[in-house]
């Protein structure tokens, strides 16, 4: 199950990129998105899995995937403005805020990415979609509660 730590963190992280970039970006549960015109980023975490670092042990770890997908209506966008784009998405989560206010929260490590380009000859319809995925972990103690 994926948790709101990481779903926060992420949603932050990706938000402050889109807006450097004056990209609309959206949670895919809250947003609207059929009316958009425009290019747009949103955000997903795409999955989750949870086991405990030892026996008995109140210690959890949580890992799984985020997934950011720029959403590109049909001939509105070259191929480098999307690379240049995405590597800023990369970006934030690769590396450390200088802000420590908006340090990763403790127990929160990003770990690799995988980046799947359009398939532009393989799409059909009015938008394509390049789609950044970035493993994290989470390390939290289980609180138990009635």
């Amino acid at each position: 199950m994926p948790s709101e730590i990481v779903w926060n963190d992420a949603y932050a992280r990706a938000s402050a990129v889109a807006e450097k970039l004056r990209l609309p970006i959206g949670d895919p549960l809250t947003w609207d998105f059929s009316s958009n015109l425009e290019a747009f980023a949103a955000l997903d975490l795409a999955s989750a899995s949870i086991e405990s670092l030892e026996l008995g042990d109140r210690q959890a770890q949580e890992s799984g995937q985020i997934c950011i997908m720029l959403w590109i209506p049909q001939g509105k966008m070259n191929t480098p403005t999307v690379l240049s784009i995405m590597n800023a998405f990369e970006a934030t989560f690769r590396t450390e805020p200088a802000d420590p206010d908006k340090r990763w929260p403790a127990g929160l490590f990003y770990d690799g990415q995988n980046y799947t380009p359009p398939s532009f000859l393989g799409q059909t319809g009015n938008w394509y979609v390049a789609t950044l995925m970035v493993d994290y972990r989470w390390q939290n103690i289980t609180e138990q509660t009635p």
